[in-house]
């Protein structure tokens, strides 16, 4: 029950995030008419991760993964609410907007390294068990990402944007009464776990098998939002600038993603996570080869799929793999460092697409994703083959010497 409102929970809060991502911007462009204003509504809502992601980590270990994910829900609902009432009343500047923006961001960040957590609190360390959930997981999110903005846009257009948000708030409000339903957990709250903000990335940094899967996860997360830029690249310099053909190779990725939350939820409990990785490494690396040649249309969208589906079929597994290996004073630390890197990672892939493909050709660019991916594949699987059933992992100071 505790772990079904759980997962219930984390679908219901992400179609509500990625709603707001829609409607908040939405709001701003209609009552400003400002591209740029509208813009940094959208970086406001990711700047925390990338100030304050490794306290994340803290948060979780001083107050436990359950009351973060609890208190986050509970006080971005009220926070959502404030949006549409204040503009109703006619009292929402700017400034007041990207304050409420900012601290939504603020209460976002430990809440996925919280869920991941709390998850294996109440599986325990089964990798099979852990690998379905985190599937689970996963796949909402990809539900969400692709479902929600769909339907925030259709909402909007019949509602407008400030009963959107209304909508969103009752998102997380649910989540929250979900949240109440879940056993309270008391693993990760605690004040005797690794001190220092940067524990995470310590412990990361000591463990051979972890430093490399990291650094392929990290690797990853650049790689892929550089793909999302060079794909409708790829189709307007190929096919004389067919939008509709750009369209197809995004919906090609889109439905890959969705197709393989679905298999990776399937398959979590019958394939050994090691394997499963494995396969789905090789899978997420090798069709991407098929972008560089002059092939037709149909070819690239299959290649696209296939990437895209291996990705949630290699990333529940592996962070299975990557928690188990964790101690559970280190895991809220280790995951939300895992987390923070992860979507540093991807905005700086967004932010260097462009510059590539003029720098270098779409071609070249390609290649390059090619074989960055490539590189993280092999690196992930030759980490995993050194990775025995009886390697324990190294094992944590203790903790007198470490508050010393």
């Amino acid at each position: 029950m505790g772990l079904r409102a759980l997962l219930t929970a984390g679908a219901v809060s992400a179609f509500g995030t990625q709603m707001t991502m829609l409607a908040l911007p939405w709001l701003v462009l209609e009552t400003s008419g400002s591209a740029t204003k509208t813009g940094l509504v959208f970086a406001v809502q990711v700047l925390p991760i990338a100030l304050l992601g490794f306290l994340g980590g803290e948060v979780i270990q001083r107050f436990g993964a359950h009351r973060t994910m609890l208190v986050g829900d509970a006080v971005r609902a009220p926070l959502i609410a404030l949006v549409p009432l204040l503009h109703g009343m006619d009292l929402l500047s700017y400034p007041l907007l990207l304050a409420i923006v900012a601290v939504l961001g603020v209460f976002g960040v430990p809440y996925y390294a919280a869920q991941r957590v709390l998850a294996t609190e109440l599986i325990g360390d089964d990798p099979r068990g852990m690998a379905r959930a985190n599937s689970i997981l996963e796949g909402a999110v990809n539900i969400a990402a692709f479902a929600g903005p769909a339907t925030a846009g259709a909402l909007i257009a019949f509602l407008g944007a400030p009963a959107v948000l209304w909508l969103d708030t009752g998102t997380f409000a649910l989540s929250a009464l979900l949240l109440l339903l879940v056993p309270r957990m008391h693993g990760t709250a605690t004040r005797s776990g690794p001190p220092g903000v940067l524990a995470g990335l310590k412990h990361i940094h000591a463990d051979g098998f972890l430093r490399k899967a990291v650094l392929s996860t990290i690797t990853y997360g650049f790689v892929l939002r550089v793909l999302a830029i060079a794909l409708p690249l790829l189709a307007f310099q190929r096919f004389d600038g067919d939008a509709q053909l750009g369209g197809l190779l995004l919906s090609a990725s889109g439905a890959g993603a969705l197709a393989g939350s679905l298999i990776a939820i399937a398959v979590a409990t019958k394939v050994e996570p090691k394997t499963l990785v494995l396969v789905a490494m090789t899978a997420m690396a090798l069709p991407l080869w098929l972008l560089v040649p002059d092939v037709p249309v149909w070819v690239l969208m299959a290649a696209v799929a296939v990437a895209s589906a291996a990705v949630p079929v290699s990333n529940a597994p592996f962070f299975a793999i990557l928690t188990a290996r964790v101690p559970a004073d280190y895991r809220p630390k280790v995951l939300q460092s895992v987390i923070t890197l992860s979507g540093l990672a991807g905005p700086l892939g967004f932010l260097t697409a462009g510059l590539l493909t003029d720098g270098l050709g779409i071609t070249a660019t390609v290649v390059l994703i090619a074989t960055l991916a490539s590189l993280a594949s092999v690196n992930a699987i030759l980490a995993l083959r050194q990775l025995t059933p009886e390697a324990a992992p190294p094992p944590a100071a203790p903790v007198a010497a470490r508050a010393g």
